[in-house]
């Protein structure tokens, strides 16, 4: 006599849900889209940069301090970032899901060859979010290299060896670089 109950709200939950359908998100063609998002930074990403404000939080977590700030610092106007694509190919074979840059840093008069690879962020699944992350670094030739202080600060601040997410407005003359790991929160870049 117990079933009749079980039967009958059983019954009244399948009709309850013979109308709900599952709110499933559309399958997304990861390497495709992938593909056409890489494409698109291109042209915005080429070109040079002002480092208009580099924001550093010493305290936030995982930070790595080794210019042993003590507070929130902004850096106005700290450096002039030139991209260009990477003539040679830094995997072989090449992956139109990912870019690689190279190009220069020009901080204290000084001139840095640098380099990142870009792979997809969120951007691919929803439309908002990061783009593309990268890892940011030096590119010194192979063999013996000196190091001078304006590039060891821009190390110290956290510029270098560094993960960021990418994002940009298509069109825009700005773009955003958010840290990952170390004292940099977040990099507002103009493009000159």
């Amino acid at each position: 006599m117990e079933l009749k109950p079980f039967l009958l709200l059983s019954a009244i939950l399948g009709m309850t849900c013979l109308g709900c359908t599952p709110d499933v998100a559309p399958k997304v063609d990861y390497d495709q889209v992938s593909i056409k998002v890489m494409g698109d930074l291109v042209p915005q990403l080429v070109g040079t940069w002002k480092l208009r404000q580099v924001r550093v939080n010493p305290q936030g977590p995982n930070r790595i301090n080794r210019l042993n700030l003590t507070k929130d610092s902004t850096f106005r106007d700290l450096a002039t970032l030139t991209i260009v694509p990477a003539v040679k190919p830094r995997t072989l074979p090449k992956d139109p899901r990912r870019s690689e840059y190279d190009g220069t840093i020009e901080y204290g008069n000084k001139t840095y060859p640098i380099q990142f690879d870009i792979w997809p962020g969120t951007w691919v699944y929803s439309g908002k979010g990061p783009q593309a992350f990268l890892l940011f670094s030096y590119r010194f030739p192979d063999g013996l290299h000196t190091i001078e202080p304006e590039e060891e600060f821009l190390e110290k601040l956290g510029l270098i060896n560094e993960t960021f997410s990418l994002e940009t407005t298509l069109g825009q003359p700005t773009m955003k670089w958010v840290g990952l790991n170390r004292g940099i929160d977040q990099i507002d870049f103009v493009k000159q």
